[in-house]
């Protein structure tokens, strides 16, 4: 079983660099902030009540691991959000580790918006309290999140099975990783084995351009990458479209999304037509530039089957890969402990 590992960070030509760990989440709180301020919008002056708005993040979709800083930064802006002639609403915003922690603060009572991996929705979806409302779009042309799986033309290698025995540089730099999940389940469905077997060795690297310009020197046999941050890269440099082969293409994937809470609330109505208008005006579209969305698009379940599919068909194969691993171990003959110990006589 060859080892699944983190590659280096320090990547050249990255044309969407990533965020420090301060920088990525003071963007997602300017986000918590500019919602939250909207939410008193057309709420008389003459009274002031109170309104609660939870906001959580899922560690998942933060491409950081520095959970102090990010609630030194929650704790800071909360302290000035969300006020209102009229209105105070109440923010409690706060990053969650795993889906046990979002599940017990959505029992707890009411959420503004959470932001999930389709993973983590699909395993809360049986408790009917959250529904898909947002998606981002990407690229120049509003078009769906894809992966391509890319090879050196001088490589000769014309088809996917030609990749066995290679090195692969998957582009990952969150949790949800649906770009190892797909190349799992392509090569399965191909007949060509276990990814960590199929392939010589399978390194996470958290750029795009780390997973393609080692492919595109030839130092690396295959990359996988998002498709709108190869299109940005071969417009900087069209000899990556020319040296670069596309062996397969994941059908159109879901990485997160923000879900909203199907309870009661009395911002509901306000935060849903906000955010469904985000790009209409400077400081959203600003927002959405820092997340590098074109806009908020609004979404339903059903938008959510193609990765809901391919999650499926993953899961089948780690189900019969731990099962045949429990047959193997099961029909291994038990070894007696003292068979071929010299007989020892009183």
């Amino acid at each position: 079983m060859k080892p699944w590992t983190q590659a280096s960070r320090s990547a050249p030509l990255n044309p969407k660099p990533r965020a420090s760990t301060l920088s990525c989440v003071a963007t997602l709180l300017a986000f918590i902030g500019f919602c939250s301020s909207l939410l008193g919008q057309g709420q008389p002056t003459t009274a002031v009540r109170h309104d609660r708005l939870d906001v959580i993040f899922s560690r998942s979709l933060l491409p950081t691991s520095n959970r102090n800083d990010a609630l030194a930064l929650i704790r800071v802006w909360t302290e000035t959000l969300g006020r209102q002639p009229g209105v105070v609403v109440d923010l409690n915003a706060s990053v969650a580790d795993d889906v046990a922690e979002i599940e017990k603060r959505a029992r707890q009572g009411p959420i503004g918006w959470v932001l999930l991996d389709p993973v983590e929705y699909f395993q809360l979806e049986r408790l009917g309290l959250l529904e898909p409302a947002f998606m981002g779009s990407f690229g120049k042309n509003d078009e769906p999140e894809q992966f391509l799986l890319v090879t050196n033309q001088g490589s000769g290698v014309v088809g996917v099975d030609g990749l066995r025995g290679k090195s692969l540089a998957i582009q990952s730099e969150y949790r949800a990783n649906l770009g190892r999940i797909w190349v799992e389940v392509l090569l399965q469905e191909r007949g060509l084995g276990p990814l960590d077997r199929f392939f010589d060795s399978v390194n996470a690297v958290p750029t795009p351009s780390a997973a393609t310009l080692p492919v595109f020197f030839g130092k690396v046999g295959a990359g996988v990458v998002e498709r709108n941050c190869f299109e940005v890269m071969k417009e900087m440099n069209p000899q990556i479209g020319v040296k670069l082969r596309v062996l397969a293409e994941s059908p159109p994937l879901i990485r997160g999304f923000l879900c909203l809470d199907r309870r009661p609330a009395v911002y509901h109505a306000n935060l849903v037509r906000e955010l469904r208008d985000l790009d209409q005006n400077p400081a959203g579209k600003q927002i959405l530039t820092l997340f590098r969305v074109n806009r908020l698009k609004p979404m339903s379940r059903d938008d959510l089957e193609p990765t809901r599919e391919l999650y499926t068909k993953y899961q089948l194969i780690a189900g019969k890969a731990v099962a045949s691993r429990t047959a193997s171990w099961a029909a291994k003959p038990v070894e007696d402990p003292v068979a071929g110990r010299p007989e020892v006589k009183p």
